[in-house]
């Protein structure tokens, strides 16, 4: 169960011996322990009041394997880890700090952090109500899937803002979510400090820090890098208990499974549940991936592929986008064209066609004084031309062929000869 939920029965009435006893006094009176509610391996969790009767939720930082309580004050049990004990209280102290900062609807305040009894405490919101792993174990009925659709939107908006002031919660599960009296969702128990004391503290780092099914591969190597998509696979985890009835399989066996050339045994959502759509489950599925770059990277990409009013947003934004690119580019592509002008072509260099050597003058009149034949042919062979056939025959040749015709004398006319007579 959780810290900040107000337990019933033989839960809420149980102890394990170190915690403190009802009515003890806190930062001088400002708050009283009313009961204990539940422990781990680096704290204390208590119902308590304030100085105005207002009923509040108190951590105390007590790594029950390095101390003890000694009339309420919390001392180390060996000298040797008195530096880590002190390390391990100013980080818990740290982290307060910081979530004290947080204003969120879906996450829960902290009112104040303070030191007492040589440890530190922080003083939360109380959120009357129950936590996820309850409903989904004694009540899924309950949550139907309009109810889980909204709670995700929820708590995506809860971590998108914590991841946006760079802090990861290191330990998302259904138990660490509570559901109020009107139904909204509250993330609480934040596990950064715990997983930062396990790193400093050699006593700390042999306990085990991650939750089989829903801690990503990467939380169960020491030293392992943790990124803001370790968390969605833990927040993918939790959803996916909620829809399916059963935790995915542990990570840890998925990436043994996959490193020996085996069948992931993840079962996706996608086409097993009519009543989400595809993208609903295929980005819960996509958060499981066993290794982190192939996962969503962020609280506000999971949202743009689920939420339908921001995908279509997205999908106009980018086709705006585009458009506007393609005018740009069909700007620019007539700028330039306008700009470039048209190189000549080449000029084609002609090679010098050296002159023919000048013809020496007495040549020239030689040639010029050489008396002409006027029919060459008849110069070498007269016979030859007569047995040359008509079809091969020079003009010359065929009208010395042609016999002569005698001329008849031209007659003047009579008038012509009188009138010469006459004269």
């Amino acid at each position: 169960m959780n810290n900040n939920v107000e337990k019933t029965g033989s839960d809420a009435e149980g102890s394990f011996g170190d915690e403190l006893a009802t009515g003890t006094p806190l930062l001088r009176g400002q708050y009283t322990i009313d009961r204990f509610l539940n422990s781990g391996g680096f704290g204390i969790t208590y119902l308590a009041s304030d100085s105005l009767d207002r009923t509040v939720v108190i951590k105390e930082c007590f790594p029950s394997s390095m101390c003890c309580r000694t009339n309420n004050t919390v001392r180390v049990r060996s000298r040797t880890h008195k530096k880590e004990f002190e390390a391990i209280v100013n980080l818990f102290g740290q982290e307060a700090r910081a979530l004290a900062k947080l204003q969120h609807p879906n996450i829960v305040g902290v009112h104040q952090v303070f030191e007492d009894n040589e440890t530190s405490y922080m003083a939360l919101d109380f959120v009357r109500g129950r936590d996820l792993l309850d409903v989904i174990e004694e009540e899924p009925h309950l949550l139907g899937a309009e109810q889980i659709k909204s709670i995700l939107m929820k708590m995506l908006s809860a971590v998108g803002y914590i991841h946006d002031r760079g802090i990861l919660h290191r330990d998302i599960s259904p138990d660490n979510i509570l559901l109020d009296e009107w139904g909204n969702p509250v993330l609480i128990d934040f596990g950064a400090a715990r997983e930062e004391a396990t790193r400093v503290s050699r006593v700390l780092s042999a306990q085990n820090t991650v939750k089989d099914g829903y801690s990503p591969q990467e939380f169960y190597i020491a030293g392992s890098k943790q990124t803001l998509s370790s968390d969605l696979y833990a927040l993918a985890a939790t959803f996916y208990h909620m829809i399916s009835g059963d935790p995915p399989p542990v990570s840890q066996l998925r990436l043994s499974a996959v490193a020996e050339g085996k069948p992931d045994p993840y079962v996706p959502l996608l086409g097993r549940m009519k009543e989400y759509d595809r993208f609903f489950l295929g980005a819960i599925d996509k958060c499981l991936s066993v290794f982190p770059a192939d996962r969503l990277q962020t609280a506000h990409e999971w949202l743009d592929e689920i939420d339908e009013p921001r995908r279509r947003k997205l999908a106009l934004q980018k086709a705006q986008k585009d458009e506007a690119m393609e005018q740009t580019i069909f700007a620019l592509v007539e700028q330039t064209n306008k700009e470039v002008v048209a190189e000549p072509e080449p000029e084609t260099v002609q090679k010098a066609v050296p002159s023919p050597a000048p013809i020496p003058a007495h040549e020239i009149a030689s040639e010029t004084l050489k008396p002409r034949t006027p029919f060459p042919e008849l110069r070498d062979n007269p016979t030859v031309i007569l047995s040359k056939p008509d079809g091969n025959k020079s003009f010359f040749e065929r009208l010395i062929a042609s016999p002569f015709r005698r001329r008849s004398r031209r007659t003047k006319p009579q008038s012509d000869i009188v009138g010469k007579a006459d004269q």
